[in-house]
């Protein structure tokens, strides 16, 4: 039996007389699409989270520490921080996911904040290199 797949409009010989979709993927597609009259779900950054007590939030502590080393306006240091507000505002999430999100966020830290502060001397980096090429 011929139909019109209802995601892609092509015709399709339908194996069930109720089939409504050519294939899986068009299956998928039209699940995932928002139905009509509806609009998706913006996508935004959330603001940074005031707290109560007056103590500061992750994301404001996170910027200070990649600041501090300048590592603020890297792509280490922006992961950082998305992280860091999406934990200050985990009001949505479940104790698992935001468990994860922090054990992410601690590593995403501490690989933005690596070899930061360690002043490194010219000299002491043409010794080691040195000191490596006559090692073998």
């Amino acid at each position: 039996m011929k139909k019109r797949c209802e995601a892609c409009g092509e015709s399709f010989e339908a194996k069930r007389k109720t089939a409504r979709f050519c294939s899986d993927r068009c299956r998928m597609r039209a699940h995932r699409r928002p139905a009509e009259g509806e609009q998706p779900a913006p996508v935004t950054s959330q603001p940074p989270v005031q707290r109560e007590d007056g103590s500061e939030s992750l994301a404001a502590a996170a910027r200070g520490e990649l600041a501090a080393v300048g590592r603020d306006r890297t792509a280490a240091g922006q992961a950082v921080l998305v992280l860091a507000r999406r934990i200050d505002a985990n009001s949505a999430e479940t104790g698992s996911s935001l468990a994860a999100m922090v054990r992410e966020f601690r590593a995403a830290l501490a690989g933005a904040l690596e070899g930061a502060g360690e002043a490194v001397d010219p000299v002491d980096e043409l010794r080691a290199r040195r000191d490596r090429k006559r090692s073998g």
